[in-house]
């Protein structure tokens, strides 16, 4: 049965992410009265990208190609590690703390394969990414903690563990901490109103300036260690607000399964929402944005020390 988990583990992860960023476009086509992409289009992308020769700086090292094949290990490390649906609880055992690391450590990889390109744009987009990063971590971090102050563990598995006889007063830190992670993701993966994934602005753009330089099966490896993150970073949201309703219904592994999926679904509807009716923030007032997802990572963490207090 654990080599089946792991098994449909691989494949999820392997096939989910694309699809979340096809459901995203196709519905941000239709809310703008477009035909837009078809579903699959990331798929044919990613093969068309396979094919496609590799073009590097005269300037960039060895570092460069190496930093999108680490981060893509560290992405895939994060999709056993991440309880992000409710099967794999008992594949591997993760924690928070490590969640943490191997998230900064992949900034740490995008940052430099970014600039050891030499490309002026890159180092200009990467400033802009250290910028937000010192700003939005402590948010993620909050949220977390708070998720192992109410479960009295840091271990992943064990606070999406279904077998916890889960009580109302859970639901505020289970619902605050969703929201800031959710705000948080916004910035995390450069989605609108923070920035414009669809721009070629090269002055106004963060995440897609810092991969410029890359093309053929580096640029490949990164839009797709860029999809699998995003996936599970609302797999992980998905989880906490799983958990609240299954406060209220009693639900089978399976169904637990789709729920969590279905809230995956919403999510992505939500992010195409935001997209098309928000416009982009100029640079001064994304610091505000970020400062709604650090709130509901103190209320959160207020909750759970309440909660703690309570017992």
């Amino acid at each position: 049965m654990k080599y089946l988990l792991i098994s449909l583990q691989i494949i999820l992860s392997l096939l989910l992410p694309l699809l979340a960023i096809g459901i995203i476009r196709q519905i941000k086509a239709k809310l703008q009265n477009r035909i837009g992409p078809p579903l699959m289009q990331p798929y044919f992308n990613l093969i068309k990208l396979f094919k496609k020769n590799q073009i590097f700086s005269h300037d960039s090292t060895w570092i460069f190609p190496l930093s999108s094949i680490i981060n893509l290990s560290i992405v895939l490390i994060l999709s056993f590690i991440v309880p992000w649906l409710p099967f794999n609880k008992s594949v591997f055992s993760g924690d928070i703390f490590l969640l943490i690391y191997l998230l900064a450590l992949m900034r740490f990889f995008t940052i430099i394969g970014s600039i050891d390109t030499g490309s002026p744009f890159s180092s200009f987009s990467t400033s802009r990414e250290v910028s937000l990063a010192v700003l939005l971590e402590p948010a993620i971090i909050l949220a977390l903690l708070a998720l192992a102050v109410t479960f009295k563990t840091s271990d992943l598995f064990q606070i999406f563990n279904y077998a916890y006889s889960l009580d109302l007063i859970k639901i505020p830190v289970l619902i605050l901490s969703a929201s800031s992670l959710f705000l948080a993701s916004v910035v995390e993966f450069s989605r609108c109103p923070v920035d414009d994934p669809t721009t070629h602005l090269e002055l106004t753009m963060i995440h897609e300036a810092m991969i410029i330089e890359n093309s053929g099966l580096n640029l490949a490896i990164v839009e797709y260690t860029y999809s699998l993150k995003l996936l599970l970073f609302y797999g992980l949201i998905a989880q906490c607000l799983t958990h609240c309703i299954l406060i209220i219904l009693n639900l089978s592994i399976l169904l637990q399964s789709i729920l969590c999926l279905l809230i995956i679904f919403s999510l992505l509807i939500l992010t195409s929402l935001i997209e098309s009716f928000s416009v982009k923030l100029s640079w001064h007032k994304v610091p505000d944005f970020i400062a709604y997802a650090l709130t509901f990572s103190f209320l959160a963490v207020f909750a759970a020390i309440i909660n703690g207090v309570s017992l």
